[in-house]
């Protein structure tokens, strides 16, 4: 069973690391817990000699010990050999750490390796996910984490914590820490001294190159001014032309030598100085700079010298971006090269064809001539407009008689030619061409010398499968049009030897298909292969008149229909709504049509369970609902499973505890899906801007949104009122199938335990009188003091006062008085 309660603090951690300090060398290499055939032996022995890590006092190593957070941070500064230099001004430590690693955690948050904003909890396990982050911030990547470009490719990556996403692909592509042989990650699990030394070990071969200079202890650079700075031994140097600045996020971006693109970050609140300018931080860098940089170990900024700045007339590209709230004007070159510049308060503008032309008139794309002047851009001449690069745009035309696209780009429409031997690309489709891109596409089109060689449709998708609803029959030619859920028509040629099932009769024909069917089709080669009619139609009720003869349906892609209802029309739910007078405005629903009349209204209700027992064998799951009863969903034949980051789930993906939510349409099953709920501490609440922030148990802090339809559940009555939450209430939050949130209020128990508890108990027991009353716990429990102090479950003992907040007789948290 696991738990986040952690054991309280023992005196041998201590002990540890100050042998680890004492110690050192080869007297550290054998352990008696460690033998030769061990995987990690070597890592353990290397490690050992380097001083990087110790023993216990009776000789042993422990290679399957949890390694504590500020062990790890220890581990970490020793094996990049920080020290500080004698009188030197270290930050003070914001998190409560040992006497032992105060001097490792000034370093670690001198060079980056921990922030202040980091969820640092000096005795708490160090998760894989933790671990991730601070192998990347050892060697210098962090900022790679921070372009967030590419995310995990594991299996489980749904599991990641929203912070470390980042960080565990950048250790994945530097190999610092590897997933295990069923593509999982499993980013909770908490690591072992054994796989620590293992990583640490790889980290070090991947240390940023640090050069000294024998005898000198530094390095000088001189600027443009004649200036000299200090560059530090030990650290790494970046060089290059500034492209751009980005002020509010404390990063700017150079180009090295090579033509390669560089994104540099500056610490937190650092203030940098710059020498060759009387500025300091980016206030002082301008596009156009060529600079030389040092960084720390951690990949940060910590000294700028400026060599030369750029102030030449009359520049000639193609504009690859145009920042309008920062003042930044990028273009291109011929040579492909990206040159920068900051804009004056008052900007010359000439374009042809407008009469009084603006910055707002200047696109992505066009070929302009500038005029710069002390640094400053202070006129701007279109040559050409969308002369070359990339746009992305809505296609509004494509007409292939006359090779011309009209792209919407930017909220204008702009006419390009197509070149005769256009590339088109297609996702889904091997074998592209025009004739398969559709107006309403979403494309990226290269563009050079105003002519579109290539087309990229984005946002879309070939499939095989598709429900849709009929547009038009063509029979003769055997084409069918449909619309989709956004109104987008989709034309389909239907095979001779397709099969068309039409209510049940699977030897309908094409011709019996109707405009207004709702079609489920599947494709072979882009070709239709199978029809099949849904008369069921699914939407939100918005009107249903007195008289009972007509209601109004609005399908999800926002289209709205009258039907007439049948005399004797059937009204199924399964929260026992069955009169047409029970309908409210705003229920959604499946209808079921025959011959154009309703003669089914199934309502749609959803309930919460938890998962008791699951019963592969018999399809189905034993859970428990909202009011304590016991329930079975049986999830077969049209039933969808849903389990997030699971693409073809079965009953097997499904967990002992987990929370689902049942839908049914009238007392039909529809959909089970597993849900991932938010459960935590509100810390603050914003009334202003609608938004709750939680500090959740497993230790993140998230903000949800009061949005529209969202709803608070205290003790069964419902409130659409964010003042009805408080600060410090315990919350579980679920987002609804109709849009918002719900948060479920926990119920808060105190008392005095009336039993010891084990690390194995699922219960906790406290005091009624002479007798007692009993409460589940979950498996993932949050278990801590007044103070936030993790505790381990065994540590709880009869008589000790605590406090309990649960939902569904299941606590999620106890605290210890």
């Amino acid at each position: 069973m696991r738990r986040r309660g952690l054991p309280k603090i023992s005196f041998i951690i201590p002990v540890v690391f100050l042998s680890t300090l004492l110690w050192g060398g080869a007297a550290l290499a054998g352990f008696s817990d460690v033998p030769e055939s061990h995987w990690a032996a070597g890592n353990i022995e290397k490690m050992s000699k380097l001083g990087v890590v110790g023993g216990y006092t009776d000789g042993t190593f422990r290679p399957g010990t949890v390694v504590k957070q500020v062990e790890a941070v220890s581990m970490a500064v020793r094996a990049m050999g920080l020290q500080a230099a004698p009188g030197a001004d270290l930050p003070e430590v914001p998190f409560p750490v040992p006497d032992w690693a105060q001097a490792d955690a000034k370093l670690a948050l001198q060079q980056g390796l921990l922030k202040e904003t980091d969820q640092f909890t000096a005795y708490a396990g160090a998760s894989r996910a933790w671990v991730a982050r601070l192998l990347v911030r050892m060697i210098g990547k962090e900022s790679e984490a921070q372009e967030r470009l590419l995310l995990p490719n594991f299996t489980d990556a749904y599991k990641i914590p929203d912070w470390a996403q980042y960080y565990v692909r950048v250790a994945q592509d530097y190999d610092l820490i590897a997933g295990y042989a069923d593509s999982t990650f499993r980013p909770d699990n908490e690591v072992s001294r054994a796989e620590m030394v293992a990583f640490l070990s790889r980290a070090m071969d991947k240390l940023p190159n640090r050069t000294a200079v024998p005898g000198s202890g530094s390095q000088t650079g001189t600027g443009a001014s004649g200036q000299t700075g200090i560059i530090i031994p030990g650290f790494t140097d970046a060089s290059g032309t500034v492209i751009k600045v980005y002020p509010e996020s404390n990063a700017f971006v150079i180009e090295e030598t090579g033509g390669g693109l560089r994104t540099l970050y500056l610490p937190g609140g650092a203030d940098i100085s710059v020498v060759g300018s009387g500025n300091q931080g980016l206030n002082a860098l301008q596009p156009g700079d060529e600079v030389e940089v040092t960084l720390n170990a951690a990949g940060y900024v910590t000294g700028i010298v400026v060599n030369s700045r750029s102030g030449v007339a009359g520049n000639e590209g193609v504009v690859y971006d145009l920042d309008l709230d920062t003042g930044l004007l990028t273009l291109q070159s011929d040579n492909e090269r990206l040159s920068s510049y900051r804009l004056d308060d008052y900007v010359r503008v000439e374009v042809d064809g407008v009469r009084f032309p603006g910055l707002q008139d200047i696109r992505r794309g066009d070929r302009v001539k500038i005029t710069v002047e002390d640094g400053l851009v202070t006129g701007i001449e279109v040559l050409e407009m969308a002369a070359r690069l990339n746009v992305t745009g809505e296609v509004i035309i494509l007409d292939t008689d006359k090779d011309i696209i009209n792209l919407e780009v930017d909220g204008r429409v702009r006419a390009y030619s197509l070149a005769p031997d256009v590339q088109v690309t297609v996702p889904g489709l091997s074998n592209a061409f025009l004739s398969d891109i559709d107006e309403g596409d979403t494309v990226t089109a290269v563009i050079k010398e105003g002519v579109v060689t290539s087309l990229e449709v984005t946002g879309r998708e070939v499939t095989d499968a598709l429900t849709a609803t009929v547009y038009a029959v063509d029979a003769d030619n055997r084409v069918l049009t449909l619309k989709d859920d956004k109104d987008k028509l989709l034309a389909y040629d239907v095979l001779e030897e397709a099969r068309i099932n039409i209510d049940g009769d699977d030897d309908a024909e094409l011709t019996d298909l109707r405009q207004d069917m709702e079609v489920k089709i599947r494709l072979l080669d882009g070709d239709i292969i199978y029809v099949e009619t849904n008369d069921a139609l699914d939407g939100t009720i918005t009107s249903l008149d007195e008289d009972g003869l007509l209601l109004v349906l609005q399908r999800d892609n926002g289209e709205r229909k009258t039907y007439i209802l049948d005399k004797n029309v059937d009204v199924d739910s399964k929260d026992d709504r069955d009169e047409l007078d029970d309908i409210k405005r705003g229920d959604y629903a499946r209808i079921v049509l025959d011959n154009n009349r309703v003669t089914e209204i199934k309502l749609r209700t959803a309930s919460t369970c938890r998962v008791e027992r699951v019963r592969d064998v018999y399809d189905r799951l034993e859970v428990e609902d909202e009011d304590g009863d016991s329930a079975r969903l049986y999830v077969r034949g049209d039933v969808d499973l849903i389990v997030p980051g699971v693409t073809y789930p079965d009953l097997d993906d499904v967990q002992v505890g987990d929370l689902v939510r049942a839908t049914y349409m009238g007392r039909d099953l529809d959909t089970v899906e597993v849900l991932q709920p938010l459960r935590g501490e509100v810390i603050s609440l914003n009334n202003y801007q609608k938004s709750v922030t939680l500090r959740l148990f497993s230790g993140k802090t998230t903000s949800v949104d009061f949005t529209s339809g969202s709803r608070v559940n205290i003790d069964g009555k419902i409130y659409d009122s964010l003042s009805r939450l408080e600060t410090g209430d315990r919350v579980e939050v679920l987002e609804d199938l109709d849009g918002g949130f719900s948060f479920l209020v926990m119920e808060e128990v105190a008392g005095k335990l009336a039993a010891d508890l084990d690390d194995d108990d699922d219960e906790v027991y406290l005091e009624d009188g002479y007798s007692w009353d009993d409460y589940n716990l979950d498996e993932d429990f949050y278990l801590h003091d007044a103070n936030s102090v993790f505790s381990g479950i065994s540590s709880l003992e009869k008589g000790d006062r605590v406090r309990l907040y649960m939902l569904r007789n299941m606590v999620y948290e106890v605290v210890l008085e």
